[in-house]
C-alpha cells in the first residue's frame, strides 16, 4: 500500500527553518498591504493639499509621503507673532468687556438694594407708614424678584 501525504503531514515533517521560509512571503505581503493602505488613507485625507500643489500630477507613494511630511511640518510650526498678538489682544478685550459687564450689573444690584433700604427707612418714619408701605413695596419687590430671576452660571 502506497503512503499518502497530506498537507498537514508535510507541514509536520518540515523543519522550523522551512516553515519560516514558507511563512515569510505571506508576512511580507501583509506588511506591504498595510503600508499601501496607510498611504492611500494619507492620499485621501490630504487630497486637497496635494491638488493645490499640482492638480494634474499622478502621485507616487514617495510623493505622497514627502508631501505629508511637509504638510505636518507646516501644521506643527508655531504660530506667527502677528497671529499670537491678535489672539492675545482679542482675549484681553473679551476679558475687559466681561469685567465691565459684571461690574455694571453689580452696581445696579447695589443701587437697587440701597434704594429699597432707603424706601423702607422713609416708610418707617412716615406717619402714613402702614398705607404707604403696602403701595410702595409692591413694584420694588417685583423689580427685585424680576431682576434676581436671571440665571447666572456662577
Amino acid at each position: 500500500m502506497a503512503s499518502t501525504y497530506t498537507r498537514d503531514s508535510d507541514n509536520t515533517m518540515l523543519s522550523t527553518k522551512d516553515k519560516h521560509k514558507l511563512r515569510k512571503p505571506v508576512v511580507e505581503k501583509m506588511r506591504r498591504d498595510r503600508i499601501n493602505t496607510c498611504i492611500e488613507q494619507l492620499k485621501t485625507l490630504l487630497e486637497r493639499e496635494f491638488h493645490k500643489q499640482d492638480p494634474n500630477a499622478k502621485l507616487e507613494k514617495a510623493d505622497i509621503l514627502e508631501m505629508t511630511v511637509g504638510f505636518l511640518k507646516q501644521q506643527l510650526q508655531p504660530q506667527s507673532p502677528v497671529l499670537q498678538r491678535a489672539h492675545s489682544e482679542g482675549y484681553s478685550q473679551c476679558w475687559r468687556e466681561t469685567m465691565h459687564f459684571l461690574s455694571s450689573n453689580s452696581m445696579k444690584d447695589m443701587m437697587l438694594h440701597n434704594l429699597q433700604r432707603a424706601e423702607q427707612d422713609i416708610c418707617l418714619s412716615s406717619p402714613l407708614s402702614s398705607q404707604h408701605q403696602n403701595h410702595s413695596q409692591g413694584p420694588v419687590k417685583q423689580a427685585i424678584t424680576g431682576h434676581k430671576s436671571v440665571w447666572r452660571p456662577w
